[in-house]
């Protein structure tokens, strides 16, 4: 089929699909008439795009993302603030919602229709790339389709303070059972600690282990220096007894006395040997030097004995000192070790009262936020635009509807006219007849009647 059959067929056609689109065009009329007029009133809602917490004042990154506006259209539609919806208007009394919901008069079965009436009407529109949402919705009364959409929007934010505070007062409540078990954990932990040191007399203003090792410090000083004098008077007590013995001269001694001793000593027993030289062992000069030798010989031998026993009174009294020393020495060393692990067992029970007391801090600061957060009458949603009561239908539609209608006539009219020529084909023109016989048309005989457009053109 070319273009010309097509015209052609819808021309001969033409009051099938003239009649096609009439009847098109009264159902569509029809419709128009018996369609309810709905009427569309919107609320637009600004959600707060800063994301800051109002207590801390700490960046939400989450209320900044598109799910977040998302997330807030799902609430919108949620049963929750429908029926808070319900409660605000008593939309159960209204008649317009009666007639509309077919409401029997039992609490339950109304109450879905009502959910149901409401979810038909509403719609929640996020507006693209911003922080607004628009709430329509779309009843037979303007009036309460107006109310309805405000009272979305009412519902809507007191159930999003709802969902921020709820939860917080939840949190509280925890927090305030958490501290009740902190507060007796800080208090035992402080207790166990000032028993410790009540215990082992630690006090909080002095540092005892310091003291007490400065103290074996010094006792070690001490009996390092007992030690040095004892081995001291020891040598000095060696050589005196080398000494009497022959063995050691006495310049070797350190005492003045002594030395004086052996140098007066050395001189008469060099003016002893003069004189036995000279005069003889017999003669009175030499008796005399000889009684002057023996005299301080027993002086140096006395002189000797008595420093003998005073150095080794003083290497007897050296050694007890030593013994003694040792013995505090000892005993200090244990002490300090016993004050060392007392330290270091109060240094523990001093970390564990800290970690308690700062768990107990921080639980009693969240407590306090948490409380306020539960306390707080601000919302970041705000109303922008409030319903106003349309002053014209959003349904039904006429010129749409006529137009709908139009297009669907003409498109069952050309469909009527091509069935019709499938059924009962027709011969419209010259080069119809030549594709059926397989002949060409020598003339053409016009009829009575004016020939069409498209027959004149083929003669």
């Amino acid at each position: 089929m070319n273009l010309h059959r097509f015209i052609g067929i819808l021309v001969a056609r033409k009051h099938a699909i003239t009649a096609s689109i009439l009847l098109a065009l009264a159902a569509g009329l029809l419709v128009i008439l018996l369609t309810p007029k709905s009427y569309t009133a919107s609320t637009d809602l600004l959600v707060d795009g800063r994301g800051l917490d109002p207590i801390s004042g700490q960046s939400q990154p989450a209320r900044l993302t598109s799910g977040y506006i998302a997330t807030q259209a799902d609430i919108i539609r949620s049963r929750t603030v429908a029926a808070k919806v319900i409660e605000q208007l008593a939309l159960h009394q209204s008649p317009t919602v009666i007639n509309a919901a077919k409401l029997t008069g039992d609490t339950v079965p109304d109450q879905s229709r009502i959910l149901t009436f409401l979810a038909k009407g509403l719609n929640v529109i996020p507006k693209r790339d911003s922080s607004v949402l628009s709430i329509t919705f779309t009843a037979q009364d303007p009036q309460l389709a107006a109310q309805v959409a405000d009272a979305f929007a009412q519902a809507y934010v007191v159930t999003n303070l709802e969902l921020r505070v709820e939860p917080a007062k939840q949190t509280t409540l925890w927090y305030n059972e958490q501290l009740t078990g902190l507060r007796a954990e800080l208090i035992a932990k402080q207790n166990a600690l000032s028993s410790y040191q009540e215990q082992h007399n630690i006090l909080a203003s002095s540092d005892r282990l310091d003291l007490e090792s400065a103290k074996l410090a010094e006792l070690s000083s001490m009996l390092i220096a007992v030690q040095n004098e004892r081995l001291n008077s020891q040598s000095r007590s060696d050589q005196i007894a080398n000494t009497k013995q022959g063995r050691l001269e006495t310049r070797a001694l350190d005492n003045p006395q002594i030395q004086k001793l052996a140098t007066d000593l050395a001189q008469a027993q060099a003016r002893l040997d003069e004189l036995s030289t000279q005069v003889g062992e017999n003669h009175p000069q030499y008796l005399q030097a000889r009684s002057e030798a023996d005299t301080l010989k027993k002086q140096m031998n006395r002189m000797l004995e008595l420093i003998s026993g005073s150095l080794q009174s003083s290497v007897e009294l050296s050694q007890l000192r030593e013994e003694q020393l040792t013995a505090e020495l000892a005993m200090q060393k244990e002490l300090v070790l016993q004050l060392s692990r007392n330290r270091n067992e109060l240094s523990l029970l001093k970390r564990e009262a800290d970690n308690a007391q700062t768990a107990y801090e921080a639980a009693l600061a969240r407590t306090a936020q948490t409380r306020l957060e539960s306390q707080i009458a601000a919302t970041d949603i705000a109303v922008l635009n409030s319903a106003q009561v349309p002053n014209r239908p959003t349904s039904p539609k006429p010129p749409l509807t006529l137009f709908l209608a139009l297009i669907m006539g003409l498109m069952a009219g050309v469909a009527i006219a091509l069935g019709s020529e499938w059924l009962d084909p027709r011969i419209r023109s010259v080069s119809d007849l030549e594709q059926g016989l397989g002949l060409r048309v020598l003339a053409v005989i016009p009829g009575n009647r004016r020939l069409s457009p498209l027959t004149e053109a083929q003669a």
